[in-house]
């Protein structure tokens, strides 16, 4: 199975949504973002997931349920403390 790993902080791609500061955590198959959105979630970190499409503004309620590659943005100033998450959670 391929692995996946966020970007290292210096290399890490921001922008701000609703005026917050967000921090791209990475990209990567739908069904393994929702997995690290529900493990962030549950620690209270927000995590803003998004389609190719949401640039176009199509809701996902227009197109179906969209199973390719997502994005996940979290708030900067949650940045490191979700890769320490999620580097702890990894086997091996």
């Amino acid at each position: 199975m391929e692995e996946h790993s966020p970007p290292p902080t210096d290399a890490v791609k921001t922008r701000l949504i609703g005026g917050v500061p967000y921090a791209l955590l990475g990209t990567f198959p739908r069904p393994f973002a929702e997995g690290i959105r529900i493990r962030l979630e549950g620690r209270k970190i927000p995590v803003r997931l998004e389609t190719p499409f949401t640039y176009f503004g199509l809701p996902e309620a227009y197109i179906g349920t969209y199973t390719g590659d997502v994005a996940l943005w979290i708030p900067q100033r949650f940045y490191d403390e979700a890769v320490m998450l999620l580097e702890r959670d990894q086997p091996g």
